[in-house]
């Protein structure tokens, strides 16, 4: 049975931090440890000279910086094309991020599930450095919202990829942390099941080693998000477009109906206003969702919240564009129900139905 490789992407590295993860991980049951030099430069060559004569593995180089995701996609592809024997490639950062005993529980985890992709997620607990709570935090909540799956760490580095995968991810084109997001999205979109192995958090010196650039990193992050989401997703929105129409015709059709025969205008508000939440529950299910199964009391139950929700803030938000932006009623509606039209999709898809998102 062939064994998982083990791909570390290497730029500026520490001596002393990579050796002592190399020596741990190359006694693990492995097929081998590939390294791409991520263009260190020229005072970084004694370092990967010493590497290479002391320990058997194989070194991949980059004559510049290209970034994370250019070193991941040169390990993949010579992988690949040289049609190395392995069964995954566990990836894993070379700063001392990710703990060897953490590399074989991951590695564990792909051996009995083959076909999986495995995230070593993080526990963001104890002293993390604002930085990365915060990006963290965010990025999660806006993959579950537009995505409609629960990801704990998006950004980990330490995965197992099942190496039959390679070839259509040495074909994805973001750059540096953003490749890892856009690996993710790209293996979910193609149904493959993202398993989560939690493991410990280190920082080094409040994580200084970092290469990540908050700003433009994060901004090649949630630009490569929207991007599958548009690709993948657009036709979910313009379901649950149709859904709100549908809804707001049964509304005012019924409140019409109801008012024709004599019923008082309450009374055929709170009528037609049920009415069309039914309908609205039960078109987002079936048809902007997609799912067949019976409606269940959690859903409900996250259904109502939304629908509270909604109408709180709706009334807050036209009070504020009414009393401090100075529009007339009717444009501060407007304003309110566009903003609040992408925030209830993302709380249906990533609160509401997000049960029989991850059961499927």
């Amino acid at each position: 049975m062939n064994k998982p490789l083990v791909l570390i992407p290497v730029y500026k590295p520490d001596q002393q931090i990579l050796s002592h993860i190399i020596e741990q991980v190359r006694r693990f049951d492995i097929a081998g440890i590939l390294l791409v030099n991520d263009g260190s430069g020229p005072e970084y060559d004694a370092v990967f000279a010493y590497l290479t004569a002391a320990y058997e593995i194989t070194l991949l180089e980059h004559g510049r910086n290209l970034g994370k995701g250019a070193a991941l996609r040169t390990g993949f592809a010579h992988i690949n094309q040289h049609n190395v024997l392995c069964s995954h490639v566990i990836t894993m950062d070379a700063d001392g991020q990710h703990l060897p005993r953490d590399v074989k529980k991951v590695m564990a985890d792909a051996i009995k599930h083959p076909e999986a992709l495995v995230l070593g997620v993080r526990e963001f607990k104890g002293k993390i450095p604002f930085r990365s709570r915060l990006g963290n935090t965010a990025t999660y909540l806006i993959f579950r919202g537009l995505v409609g799956q629960t990801v704990t760490d998006t950004q980990t580095g330490l995965r197992a990829v099942p190496v039959g995968r390679l070839d259509q991810l040495i074909r994805l084109s973001s750059d540096r942390y953003a490749y890892e997001l856009e690996m993710l999205l790209t293996l979910i979109q193609d149904s493959v099941t993202v398993r989560e192995v939690p493991i410990t958090t280190v920082y080094e010196n409040n994580n200084s080693t970092s290469s990540f650039r908050p700003i433009s990193d994060s901004i090649l992050i949630y630009k490569t998000l929207l991007l599958w989401w548009l690709a993948f997703r657009f036709k979910q929105m313009l379901k649950y477009s149709l859904s709100g129409i549908f809804s707001t015709i049964a509304d005012f059709g019924a409140y019409i109906l109801l008012i024709h025969f004599s019923v008082g205008f309450v009374g055929a508000s709170i009528l037609a206003r049920f009415l069309s939440v039914l309908i609205h529950f039960s078109a987002n299910k079936y048809f902007t969702f997609s799912y067949r199964d019976a409606p269940n009391f959690a859903e409900i139950g996250k259904y109502i919240m939304v629908a509270i929700f909604n109408l709180s803030a709706s009334i807050l938000l036209i009070f504020i564009f009414i009393r401090y932006f100075f529009m007339g009623e009717v444009v501060a509606k407007v304003a309110a129900q566009l903003i609040l039209f992408f925030l209830t999709y993302a709380l249906l898809n990533g609160f509401v139905f997000l049960r029989a998102k991850n059961k499927a």
